[in-house]
């Protein structure tokens, strides 16, 4: 092995007809160890070089928690560390004490950068340096690629079997979380030019589902509140789920990690054979006022009398009055009089106006000429049968 350098059998194929030839490089217990393949020594559930994964496990804080597993251990590299920790590992891989599990949150973050398709370039033969020197007399009979290197200094063509498994110096894992890098700084940059351009900020806890609307095939399909809760409610607690007709909804949380973790995990998701395309929620900041003819209905001046209640009449005194007496009612003559003799009362008192004094003053008048009796008296409005 060239990890642990202990003996083991060696498996050697070719790949294809005019495929390399391929051989398995580490131990069983290595490859267990950091649940890495014994060829490639890539991640087996991600296809993820070991820096990459480890990089992405410390991040999500799964690194150092028991739920990681040894998949982001440090191996020791001398020979007598080494030697106590592989065997440490052939009895936990035994005894099943490895656990696979790492995390919602970090298996949402690997799966979304996960590479498992079929890459047939590795498989190809390798380049044939007699060809690139001029001297290869084989011809179509040479095993090797006949084609000229493109870049003596490339990096990608300087790999180390243990830098790639300890994840020290790996170029491949440089160059996927260089590009993660710049996918995620665009995404930055896009975010903050919307945010200045609506005027919006993200929202704390709430995310936004929208159903997929491209596929023809699955527009009549319906997703109901209690479809979504079904789905999201393993997230985090859930406060509130607000349909948006049929185009979508709003799944608030009560904590943001929650609905970061639900975007991670159900983006992109099917529920009911129709697509979800999740995202945070935007609201309009503080001070942000939307306000204009289109924004809505142009607000009334004056005082905002209240809603009149079911079966209420419009009163006499105007058409922007109500009343609360329902409708063919009729007061008695009693209370109709008294009614009509508080709104005399009322209506003299109102147009009653101090004149003003006229310039020099006018003549001494005796203390007491010129004014009223007695002072009316004070109207309740819940004496008024206008009122009831």
């Amino acid at each position: 092995c060239k990890i642990c350098e202990s003996p083991f059998t060696v498996f050697a194929w070719q790949a294809g007809t005019k495929g390399r030839l391929k051989r398995v490089e580490i131990c069983k217990s290595c490859a267990k160890a950091k649940n890495v393949c014994q060829v490639c020594i890539y991640d087996l559930e991600y296809g993820l070089p070991v820096a990459m994964r480890d990089k992405i496990l410390k991040e999500e804080g799964a690194a150092g928690s028991a739920a990681a597993g040894s998949m982001a251990l440090a191996i020791p590299q001398s020979d007598a560390n080494r030697s106590w920790f592989n065997a440490q590992q052939s009895r936990m891989v035994e005894n099943g004490e490895l656990d696979p599990n790492i995390g919602s949150a970090a298996h949402a973050k690997l799966a979304s950068v996960a590479r498992m398709e079929p890459r047939y370039e590795r498989n190809l033969a390798k380049l044939c340096s007699f060809f690139a020197q001029g001297e290869c007399n084989r011809g179509a009979n040479c095993p090797f690629r006949h084609e000229m290197p493109k870049d003596r200094n490339d990096p990608l063509s300087k790999q180390n079997t243990k830098d790639r498994f300890y994840g020290t110096n790996d170029p491949v894992a440089k160059k996927m979380l260089w590009r993660r890098h710049q996918i995620e700084e665009g995404k930055k940059k896009a975010d903050a030019l919307k945010e200045q351009e609506d005027g919006d900020e993200r929202a704390v806890a709430t995310c936004y589902v929208r159903f997929d609307m491209r596929n023809e095939a699955t527009l009549n399909v319906g997703i109901t509140e209690q479809d979504l809760r079904d789905h999201f409610y393993s997230h985090g607690e859930i406060a509130a789920v607000r349909m948006h007709e049929n185009k979508g909804a709003f799944v608030e949380y009560t904590t943001g990690e929650a609905a970061d973790l639900a975007i991670s995990v159900m983006d992109k998701k099917l529920v009911n054979g129709r697509k979800l395309l999740v995202s945070w929620a935007r609201q309009p900041k503080r001070g942000n006022d939307r306000g204009g003819p289109a924004s809505g209905p142009a607000r009334p001046e004056g005082p905002v009398r209240p809603m009149a209640p079911p079966g209420a009449s419009t009163g006499s005194a105007g058409p922007g009055t109500t009343t609360c007496l329902p409708v063919g009612f009729t007061p008695s003559a009693q209370v109709a009089a008294a009614a009509k003799a508080r709104a005399a009362a009322n209506s003299g008192l109102a147009r009653t106006v101090l004149a003003a004094p006229r310039p020099g003053g006018g003549a001494i008048r005796r203390v007491g000429a010129g004014m009223r009796g007695a002072a009316p008296k004070p109207y309740y409005p819940s004496a008024d049968p206008n009122r009831l």
